[in-house]
């Protein structure tokens, strides 16, 4: 009898000496996502406790003189649940980003794989600022005058809980992608794919892609959205011009 017993195949952890079969690939993306998901529910679960409160702030801070209905006995649970899941996520993203970025960093090049470490913290900190800049600013000016614009035609509006929770909670995550404008432009230009010449011939075209973009995005379809999903970006292609010239490679002269 053969001494020699089948073994179940196991999962080679990825690293840069090991190259991985597409089996083990799809087993490592299985289990990266199981993490995920893991971190998310259980961020969500723990988010459960402070969602009265947030929902409280939301509509302290943002609705001020609103109140809202519910048309359905479910709909504040699906409120709950949507917002529990928000919080977990925005937990969670740590996570999720490291996981990610296990799971590609074996097929990057060290000089690439830095850069991505790099480029970490600068997102975390455009994103913050995305955030507040909506929330602080954005937000209470399109409220105001939305609810302005209800009060001066004579009508007496009647505002659903889940799509204005739903609207406001898009409005930030958009903002939130927004400023990832520069981080974006400046991986691209790092890699020499873009550069500041490149993005100041272009500006006009970007104009034009940006208002677009804009527009398909305004969570309203209102133009006041669409003006203030536009002119932030149209400040972040400039910005991301001059961030773009100190990370793209230096050409030295031949």
């Amino acid at each position: 009898m053969s001494t020699q017993m089948a073994e179940a195949p196991q999962v080679r952890p990825a690293s840069d000496d090991v190259e991985m079969t597409f089996t083990e690939h799809l087993a490592e993306l299985r289990r990266r996502l199981i993490i995920c998901v893991a971190a998310v529910a259980a961020c969500s679960i723990a988010g459960l406790a402070v969602v009265g409160k947030l929902l409280t702030f939301v509509e302290r801070y943002f609705l001020s003189g609103i109140q809202l209905h519910v048309f359905s006995p479910t709909e504040i649970f699906r409120v709950y649940l949507k917002l529990s899941l928000l919080i977990g996520i925005v937990i969670a993203f740590p996570i999720i980003l490291y996981q990610t970025y296990a799971f590609i960093a074996p097929a990057l090049d060290r000089r690439l794989r830095s850069r991505v470490v790099w480029y970490a913290i600068p997102s975390f900190v455009m994103s913050a600022i995305g955030l507040a800049v909506c929330g602080f600013f954005i937000l209470p000016f399109i409220m105001t005058r939305l609810l302005g614009f209800t009060q001066s035609a004579g009508v007496v509006g009647t505002y659903q809980l889940d799509p204005t929770v739903g609207f406001i909670t898009l409005l930030l995550a958009i903002f939130a992608i927004m400023f990832q404008l520069p981080i974006v432009l400046s991986i691209l230009a790092s890699v020499g794919l873009v550069n500041a010449r490149s993005l100041v011939k272009g500006w006009r075209y970007a104009t034009i892609v940006i208002m677009i973009a804009a527009a398909i995005a305004a969570p309203d379809g209102n133009p006041l959205t669409m003006l203030l999903l536009g002119a932030p970006l149209l400040a972040l292609y400039g910005l991301s011009i001059i961030v773009v010239r100190f990370t793209q490679p230096k050409i030295s002269p031949r």
